[in-house]
């Protein structure tokens, strides 16, 4: 499908499902081409092909991500109204909210369970390629083994980068699939309030762990940084502590 550009600086409009549209942002690019540096770093034909064709395994795996949320939400009929791929990730927004709490679970699980089949198809097929064990360690030290093959790298790359969205996804803390998943179950029983504290102080503590990896990180030369944001959660926190409480009023502000 052609693309089609909004009327935003730095959107475009990739495609559609189920008449929803699907929009690309321009941030999505930085996000790609810094997590494809130790390509780009090999400074090779190789190393460029590889960091092009892993800048579009993110979108594949971000795309499914999103999918997967969209898909089980229409098996609901609960329409979707757009699909956003950008910076930091995607996101579903739909024309109303799931009928029920297991409804609400089951779509927000069906994202990060997305991107951990794609990671363990990925190591299915490493695991069926030679001297399988050092491909998977990364190793090229091992007397006698040649250099991992290009669908190797790739594969492991690929691996990698799922299991990894499916485990930074899975962390409970807004704006994530596990927070949201750590709401919903702690609202059913304490209600949203405790909901939104708990979730809201959980973030809190990821929020600093990720702080303390990307100035480690950078120190090495390799700044890494990941979700949560300390920010989203100390104001929901801040709220609950005033008595407010729910996913919707602070995740997607």
């Amino acid at each position: 499908m052609a693309t089609r550009r909004s009327t935003k600086t730095g959107l475009v409009e990739i495609g559609q499902y189920q008449n929803a549209p699907i929009y690309l942002h321009s941030g999505f690019f930085v996000t790609a081409i810094l997590l494809a540096w130790p390509f780009w770093y090999m400074v090779s034909p190789r190393g460029l092909a590889l960091a092009i064709l892993f800048m579009a395994t993110i979108f594949v795996s971000i795309l499914a991500h999103e999918l997967a949320h969209a898909a089980m939400a229409r098996r609901y009929g609960l329409p979707v109204q757009r699909i956003d791929i950008h910076m930091l990730g995607g996101i579903v927004q739909y024309w109303h909210f799931p009928h029920t709490r297991r409804q609400d679970l089951v779509i927000t699980a069906a994202g990060p369970g997305s991107n951990l089949l794609i990671g363990l198809v990925a190591l299915a097929f490493l695991v069926t390629m030679p001297h399988a064990a050092e491909t998977i360690l990364g190793r090229q030290d091992v007397p006698g083994l040649p250099t991992d093959a290009f669908l190797e790298q790739l594969l492991r790359a690929t691996a990698y980068l799922n299991l990894g969205l499916f485990a930074v996804n899975m962390i409970p803390a807004f704006p994530l699939d596990g927070g949201k998943l750590a709401h919903l179950l702690i609202e059913e029983r304490w209600g949203p309030r405790v909901a939104t504290l708990v979730v809201g102080a959980l973030g809190l503590v990821f929020a600093c762990i990720s702080t303390l990896v990307t100035l480690s990180t950078a120190l090495a030369g390799l700044p890494i940084w990941a979700p949560p944001g300390f920010r989203i959660n100390w104001r929901a926190f801040q709220a609950a502590c005033r008595g407010l409480g729910g996913w919707d009023r602070f995740a997607f502000r």
